[in-house]
């Protein structure tokens, strides 16, 4: 007896008849991989061309006014003369003595200081002294730098409670007058915010006296119009995109 085997044939077209197929589903894909990359261009071209919004001016300036601790010459930042308030209202102006190096947070601070404004985020103070124009008293500025606003506010308020017995440490400069100012000789001590920067001011006489039990004397306030002024310019927005160094207009 015999058996006869059939075998059914395989499911869809011959061999020979598939892969002709499939060359528009491949070239359909071509085209719309093409479309969409030339899309793809256009779109980001339209997105480097369009002027920037209003939300990223104002964060491209915030950004700004962050950075100038870096971007700005230190001679812009602490200006050659300041004009303050002398005796009966005088404009008198307080002339640089020196700056100081960039300094960690913990070298330019009191120590009470120093452990809160790290930290809250203090990343570097700079630092730089006037003297007034009677050549008899010497200010030192410090600007403590924070990673924003928000941060300063924060370490500012800790501080509040401190700022009158510590604060920035002295800069003198040896060869000029303010060569004797040191830590024991400042008689006034105090903070101001501007933007990410919490200013410290310390004034004291040239001559390098102690701070004397009676508290400060007057005419040391005169340090504060100078730290008010250089807080100033540290604060004012400018043209963001006209800035070299901002990458986000």
């Amino acid at each position: 007896m015999s058996e006869t085997i059939s075998f059914e044939p395989p499911d869809g077209p011959p061999p020979g008849r598939r892969s002709w197929r499939l060359w528009p589903a491949l070239g359909l894909a071509a085209v719309l991989g093409l479309s969409a990359g030339v899309y793809g261009a256009i779109e980001v071209k339209r997105e480097l061309d369009r002027p920037p919004t209003d939300a990223e001016l104002r964060a491209a300036s915030v950004q700004e006014i962050a950075l100038r601790w870096r971007t700005r010459p230190a001679g812009e930042i602490f200006p050659a003369t300041v004009e303050y308030s002398g005796l009966f209202g005088r404009k008198e102006p307080a002339v640089r003595v020196g700056i100081a190096p960039e300094a960690p947070c913990a070298e330019a601070l009191d120590a009470e200081i120093a452990e809160v404004a790290i930290a809250n985020g203090c990343r570097a103070v700079l630092r730089a002294s006037y003297l007034d124009s009677t050549r008899t008293l010497v200010t030192t500025i410090g600007i403590a730098v924070f990673p924003d606003e928000a941060t300063m506010r924060k370490a500012s308020e800790a501080l509040s409670s401190q700022i009158w017995h510590y604060g920035v440490r002295a800069a003198a400069f040896p060869g000029t007058l303010s060569a004797r100012f040191r830590d024991a000789a400042r008689q006034h001590l105090m903070t101001m915010g501007s933007a990410n920067y919490l200013i410290f001011i310390a004034a004291g006489y040239a001559d390098g006296r102690p701070k004397s039990e009676s508290g400060m004397s007057g005419p040391l306030m005169y340090g504060n119009p100078i730290a008010s002024q250089i807080g100033l310019q540290l604060q004012t927005e400018a043209e963001p995109c006209a800035v070299k160094g901002v990458v986000t207009c």
